[in-house]
């Protein structure tokens, strides 16, 4: 994988019909299976695979936070920018930008969503699956890119959770 501090474009899809919901826009858990798409493409450009996972794990998301800003309509083609903004050995920071195009604009495009994750890598022990370390390919790949990437500025709703009434 390239390292630089440009984000990663590795997933993109048009919004299916059954993705949509009485409303007439993209469904909330949607979003989710968007990201959690996105999240996967990002983990095979780390050298993450069929066979990374049979001989070393997988990885769990153990956090998320998805911030809905704009409504996505059926048809429209939608994209991510993600970020790896951090990593160690044993965990993996992403963050993803959820972009719809208008093919009929010049302007840069504004989010329609962003989803926050945390994940951890997970190995099968003989007590069952327990937090293990990453291995090669994907353990240099991840540090390599969370390296590359904390050059970007970091979003401000980073770290946050959700907004309380009081």
């Amino acid at each position: 994988m390239e390292t630089a501090t440009e984000p990663l474009r590795v997933w993109r899809t048009v919004v299916p019909a059954e993705w949509i919901d009485y409303n007439g826009h993209l469904t909330e858990g949607c979003y989710g299976v968007a990201f959690g798409q996105a999240t996967d493409e990002v983990l095979i450009a780390l050298g993450f695979g069929p066979d990374y996972l049979a001989a070393h794990g997988s990885f769990y998301t153990v956090e998320t936070r998805i911030r809905y800003l704009r409504e996505v309509k059926q048809g429209v083609e939608i994209h991510t920018d993600s970020l790896v903004l951090g990593a160690d050995a044993k965990r993996l920071h992403v963050h993803h930008y959820l972009f719809a195009d208008d093919p009929s604009s010049e302007e840069r495009a504004e989010p329609v969503a962003t989803q926050e994750c945390m994940m951890l890598h997970v190995a099968q022990g003989p007590d069952g699956p327990g937090v293990a370390p990453m291995v090669e390919p994907v353990a240099s790949a991840a540090l390599a890119a969370a390296a590359a990437h904390a050059g970007v500025p970091s979003p401000d709703h980073v770290g946050k959770g959700v907004r309380t009434l009081r």
